[in-house]
């Protein structure tokens, strides 16, 4: 047989359209372009025998219209993903925010990280401040220490003196909202303003997100 006899012919989804340089032991190799629009290099004796009929995307499945986490697969795309020394097709998907995303298949099934870069940053920003004890953008584990911080003059939490005024005056942060509870002659009452707040703000917090029974 002739090198050039297969050039034009179809095998599967394969058809071949030039010659590729022979194996060491002499056996021939062609160059084939897939239905799916890749080429690959395959042995002339796989095509003949029906080893071979595709470019390997027929052993992959189709996730065409899946939803995979914040992903919804649009189509298969003709950017390759990098795998070692080797590439690998990569799909068109969707992520909620928008942003459009290129992902190899082992990367949709496999990872738990099925959304856009910039999805992922914040899911992994939001997983930081989970662990530092946030919850719902307040620290519960401040908020249940209220003890006064070393640069605290007053002995209580959110109660300093105002020069400016000459008055004591009450203060809570909450979510990262500096919230004012007024001015007041007395430190007692600049004391008792900042409890019935920490009752409204924060005690509300701790019952919420921790069930605690008071």
């Amino acid at each position: 047989m002739k090198k050039n006899d297969l050039i034009g012919q179809r095998f599967g989804k394969l058809t071949v359209i030039k010659a590729a340089e022979s194996t060491q032991r002499g056996r021939s190799r062609w160059v084939c372009r897939c239905d799916c629009g890749k080429e690959c290099t395959v042995l002339g004796l796989n095509l003949r025998r029906g080893h071979t009929a595709s470019c390997g995307c027929s052993r992959e499945n189709d996730l065409t219209g899946q939803r995979i986490g914040k992903l919804t697969v649009l189509c298969r795309s003709d950017i390759r993903t990098a795998r070692g020394a080797r590439t690998t097709p990569a799909w068109e998907c969707r992520c909620d925010c928008g942003n459009t995303v290129y992902q190899a298949t082992d990367s949709l099934t496999r990872s738990c990280y099925h959304m856009c870069a910039r999805c992922r940053e914040l899911y992994a920003t939001e997983k930081a401040r989970e662990n530092a004890g946030f919850v719902g953008g307040t620290q519960l584990s401040r908020i249940k220490n209220m003890n006064a911080p070393s640069t605290n003059t007053s002995g209580v939490r959110g109660v300093y003196y105002d020069k400016k005024s000459n008055k004591w005056r009450a203060r809570l942060k909450f979510k990262g909202k500096n919230m004012n509870f007024g001015s007041y002659e007395k430190f007692e009452d600049a004391v008792a303003a900042r409890k019935k707040a920490e009752e409204e703000y924060f005690q509300t917090a701790l019952d919420t997100y921790l069930q605690v029974e008071h």
